[in-house]
């Protein structure tokens, strides 16, 4: 009995395992997920284990995840249908290759996240995206950065806001042109032995930066907090330096940052970015306004049409009789006022 039973089971298996390498059966297929995140549709097709981007979600994603798969390659097509995207998720990929143009018709974009990938460079198109204020790109080797960057069209149109190339293998802070935006920076666990400070005078906005786990020398570690306590910035990412060393040693970086002609030409931008945001917020007040004195006016108008319009109703319900004066006198069912004019017909008003 016992041997019996092992011999069906170990049919079962046999005849199982030949279903499955056949496709007759086969694990529940995974399908992305349909959600609403802050009146946003977001599609989470997250670890399915896609080796390309889906072709068949609705066109007006515009939160999209693809993170944890096994995507190698993004094609110029990758992205065609979705050009609502605004938030786009593609972190623990195996993202090596982007092809020109796979990001340029999302002009809709707000960040994208292409951290722990396979990426060798920042795909320069990012860069001129122009809604575009979020961008992870840590935990790749951007081994040809600096490389493709003398190639980068500046100032970006991109209005960063946030960059984290934290763990890339960098030896100094991507020179990406006057970022007048740009608050934070992540460059932590980079090298950064060739880190110069007059990077530092894009960045005129500058709020925080996180510089640990780095190797900055000891005069780029004083240089770097200098600058940023010019600017009050918060400096609790930054390395502590173990000893101050003398400014003929190690020069004050104002020279190269805050009194630079970069840096003021970045402050200006800042300056005349707020200037335009100020008179698009009048503007936009003023024409409330205008909106409404227009709506109360209209109103005004339909009001007093309407009641020129049941004045004139009541007057054609008024009717005229046209009668004899004997017809007036004899008549008791009704009470008439007449007014006789000389050489009239006597009109009578039933009202």
């Amino acid at each position: 009995m016992e041997l019996s039973s092992v011999i069906l089971q170990i049919s079962f298996l046999i005849i199982f395992g030949k279903m499955l390498a056949f496709g007759f059966v086969g694990p529940e297929e995974r399908k992305c997920k349909y959600l609403r995140v802050d009146k946003l549709l977001k599609i989470r097709c997250y670890d399915m284990n896609l080796k390309e981007v889906p072709q068949y979600l609705k066109t007006s994603v515009e939160v999209l995840d693809l993170s944890f798969n096994r995507i190698k390659k993004l094609k110029r097509s990758s992205f065609q249908p979705y050009t609502s995207v605004k938030y786009l998720l593609l972190y623990e990929n195996m993202i090596q290759s982007v092809e020109p143009g796979t990001f340029s018709h999302l002009t809709s974009l707000q960040e994208i996240d292409l951290s722990n990938n396979a990426l060798m460079t920042i795909p320069l198109e990012l860069l001129q995206l122009p809604s575009l204020r979020n961008l992870y790109i840590d935990s790749n080797e951007l081994t040809f950065l600096e490389r493709d960057l003398e190639a980068l069209e500046t100032p970006i149109k991109a209005p960063l806001e946030y960059l984290n190339v934290a763990d890339c293998g960098l030896q100094d802070i991507p020179d990406l042109g006057i970022l007048p935006k740009l608050w934070h920076i992540n460059a932590s666990m980079n090298p950064l032995m060739d880190l110069s400070i007059d990077r530092f005078a894009n960045l005129c906005n500058l709020k925080s930066i996180d510089l640990t786990r780095t190797q900055l020398s000891q005069c780029q570690c004083q240089q770097v907090n200098n600058h940023l306590r010019s600017l009050q910035v918060k400096t609790k990412f930054v390395p502590v330096c173990v000893e101050v060393l003398d400014s003929s040693i190690c020069p004050l970086p104002y020279n190269f940052t805050i009194d630079s002609e970069t840096f003021q030409t970045c402050k200006t931008t800042v300056k005349i970015a707020e200037a335009r945001s100020m008179w698009m917020l009048v503007a936009g007040c003023v024409g409330g306004v205008l909106v409404v004195i227009l709506v109360v006016w209209y109103c005004i108008y339909r009001r007093r049409k309407r009641r020129n319009k049941k004045l004139r109703a009541a007057a054609l319900h008024r009717k005229s009789l046209v009668i004899s004066p004997k017809n007036a006198i004899n008549r008791n069912e009704k009470e008439f006022h007449c007014i006789n004019h000389k050489n009239e017909l006597l009109y009578c008003d039933t009202a």
